[in-house]
């Protein structure tokens, strides 16, 4: 019949069959996009050359791990098991990463107070109408000499008068870059705590003195999963969990870490950084703006599918984490490829960018792409400010010019190999040398005689020597003993240890210390000097690690945080060993500074304010919460205006009261002279 159509009816497995079908031909239009496949085909070309770049740090950093662990590598332990005898491995390397480790706590996270700051600069920033304020404060100033005076200042008081306005604003405005620059480093230390820097830079230390190089990633916006807590209507606390998403912090594993060839610092080229993700992990990245939501999807679908990574090293990897048969975990994990670097805009516009994504082609920028299996998750460019890369890195001896420094178990390896071979040496020496070699006749020793056991008064028969020798059928020889020589050679070269790595024995508390060692002011001047080496590499953290990291931090703070309280115009200061080691020091000389200027006289100098700023300091040099001891400046504006307020209300109330007139004995008042006469007199003036 004539206006009738047909209705098509499926059923909801063929809807969803169709809506998969559909998804995936868009997420294959997606990855078959000039862009992504040309993005792809870079990533495998630069991926190519840092991997085989990469292979001799590999090696290196595998036998710090085994220096550590107590092992020798394979083919010297084959040559010692041929020649025999003790395997011993002396564990010099551990003693010396653990102590550098204990050291570099105890300077960097074990003193109460951060290894950094954020000072106001020098000269902050004057606000637009910073002339029309100094201007009202100015025509203020002006109006109260004409009130007390009752006459108009002169120029030269005008003069003055300005210049003083002046300095009390920018005063004023120091104090406010003070304050906002404490709240920021309030609200940095806070992330910091609730982003796990703390966890992070711990294990960082722990690879700056192993490994050739250390990294610290952050910050990183994540969805972070926390506990929130509310009222419900019947006063009950309803704990729930929240998602929220906020700046993190983590170690970067040096395996992890595919520098491109030839570059010095992280920021002068493309770097790789290669993540094992569970299932979870993965899945927890949809959702997560900048991410392909399908494609990844489709990669838990279809599982890992190709793996970036050199298998051999991974596994030997595990294995000295002590992380055995770790290939035989059932959770599926997959290799993920993080790349940061600069990609030329001619090549963008060759994938398919357009004008106005990439207006400049002889430009370079800078982007960030994820690679799981052959899919790319992710491809954007880098926005931040300055175009850096969120990684810090440092080595605990920086080579010039060099990606990769040195560790301590590389500076020391040829010594751990000479007092190893010591050891062993005097081990085996004191096992032949511990009993008598004994050399027995065969054949005058009756058959049957056990000839493998000595003991003491054991009774030899033996039978006349057919030679007729008179010879003895057992003859014994003590062979000697070198232990003092082997001993003196393995002192002397683990003495050599602790010059070659910086961390003196006398440091983690060898007590068998010569000369100015024994003495306490001598152990002092020691320890002063070996202080030397260990403050360098403190620096090279201060400069490469902390200072970026926390700069980071508070350009994330100036560009996403909706407190403007904490917005100012700062610089960060990262303290290191130089200030914390003099910070008791200067703990002492503050407060010899509050004795000397507790007096009427420079209390009226430096006021309430400047005492109570000095007791913040002292507080703080004393771990005390400096919020209970001492008032904070607001609180300490408010009280002094709260008291000039009520001493101006209670001067109001009460009418002053007019001073006496002088009399004469009689009673009678006296004239102006003679009233004088007597104030002078009794007030000791000169009459």
């Amino acid at each position: 019949m004539a206006g009738l159509t047909l209705l098509r009816v499926v059923d909801n497995k063929t809807l969803e069959r169709e809506e998969r079908e559909r998804i995936d031909r868009e997420l294959q239009a997606r990855q078959n996009d000039p862009f992504i496949l040309g993005m792809t085909a870079y990533l495998r070309e630069c991926w190519d050359a840092a991997r085989v770049a990469k292979k001799p740090i590999e090696n290196i950093m595998l036998r710090a791990m085994r220096q550590r662990n107590g092992e020798y590598e394979a083919d010297k332990l084959t040559q010692i098991r041929q020649q025999g005898g003790s395997e011993i491995f002396m564990m010099i390397t551990e003693v010396k990463c653990r102590a550098a480790e204990s050291w570099l706590r105890d300077i960097l996270l074990d003193q109460g107070t951060p290894p950094w700051d954020l000072n106001p600069t020098t000269i902050p920033d004057l606000p637009p109408d910073a002339d029309r304020e100094i201007e009202q404060m100015f025509g203020q100033r002006v109006l109260q000499m004409l009130q007390t005076k009752g006459q108009a200042p002169t120029i030269e008081e005008m003069s003055e008068l300005r210049e003083m306005v002046a300095q009390d604003y920018r005063f004023s405005v120091l104090q406010e870059a003070q304050n906002r620059a404490d709240k920021m480093k309030y609200r940095i230390e806070d992330q910091f705590e609730q982003g796990g820097w703390s966890d992070a830079f711990n294990e960082f230390i722990t690879d700056v003195v192993t490994f050739p190089a250390a990294f610290v990633k952050g910050p990183i916006v994540r969805r972070q999963r926390t506990l929130g807590y509310t009222t419900a209507p019947d006063g009950s606390t309803v704990v729930d969990t929240i998602e929220r998403l906020g700046p993190e912090y983590e170690r970067v594993d040096p395996f992890r870490i595919y520098p491109e060839p030839g570059i010095t610092h992280i920021n002068d080229g493309y770097i790789f950084e290669h993540h094992r993700m569970s299932r979870m992990e993965l899945a927890d990245l949809i959702g997560v703006p900048g991410y392909d939501d399908e494609a990844i999807r489709k990669v838990l679908e279809i599982g890992n599918g190709q793996s970036w990574i050199n298998e051999d090293v991974e596994l030997q990897k595990e294995e000295e984490e002590r992380k055995f048969y770790a290939y035989n975990s059932p959770t599926e994990m997959f290799d993920a490829l993080e790349f940061w670097g600069k990609v030329s805009g001619e090549m963008l516009r060759d994938w398919g960018l357009s004008d106005e994504e990439v207006p400049d082609a002889a430009r370079e920028y800078d982007a960030n792409v994820w690679v799981v299996g052959n899919y790319v998750i992710k491809a954007v460019l880098n926005y931040d400010p300055l175009g850096e890369k969120p990684y810090a890195k440092t080595s605990f001896i920086k080579q010039p010019g060099a990606f990769w420094g040195k560790g301590i178990p590389e500076i020391i390896e040829d010594i751990q190999s000479v007092c190893n071979a010591a050891a062993r040496a005097l081990v085996n020496n004191m096992a032949i040398s511990s009993g008598p070699q004994v050399e027995v006749n065969l054949e005058r020793i009756p058959p049957g005689e056990d000839i493998t056991q000595l003991h003491p008064w054991k009774i030899w028969q033996t039978m006349n020597d057919p030679l007729g020798s008179s010879a003895p059928a057992v003859r014994f020889a003590q062979p000697d003993s070198r232990a003092n020589e082997l001993m003196g050679v393995y002192d002397r070269f683990s003495r050599m240890a602790d010059d070659h790595s910086g961390i003196p024995a006398y440091v983690y508390g060898d007590l068998n210390v010569q000369g100015a060692g024994r003495t306490a002011s001598g152990l002092s001047m020691l320890m002063g000097s070996a202080g030397k080496g260990i403050r360098q590499v403190v620096m090279h953290i201060d400069k490469d690690v902390i200072h970026p990291v926390v700069h980071r931090q508070f350009v994330y703070n100036m560009r996403y945080d909706p407190d403007q309280t904490i917005k100012g115009d700062v610089q960060v200061v990262a303290k290191g060993a130089i200030n914390l080691a003099v910070k008791e020091t200067v703990n002492v000389r503050r407060v010899e500074f509050l004795n000397a200027t507790a007096n009427p006289i420079d209390i009226e100098i430096i006021g309430t304010e400047g005492r109570a700023a000095i007791l913040r300091e002292v507080a703080k040099g004393l771990q005390m919460d400096v919020d209970e001891v001492v008032p904070s400046r607001e609180k300490m504006a408010y009280r002094n205006d709260a008291k000039a307020a009520m001493a101006a209300q209670q001067a109001t109330q009460q009418p002053q009261q007019a001073a006496p007139t002088p009399t004469t004995p009689s009673g009678m008042p006296m004239g102006g002279m003679e009233a004088n006469t007597v104030m002078n007199r009794n007030t000791g003036g000169a009459g």
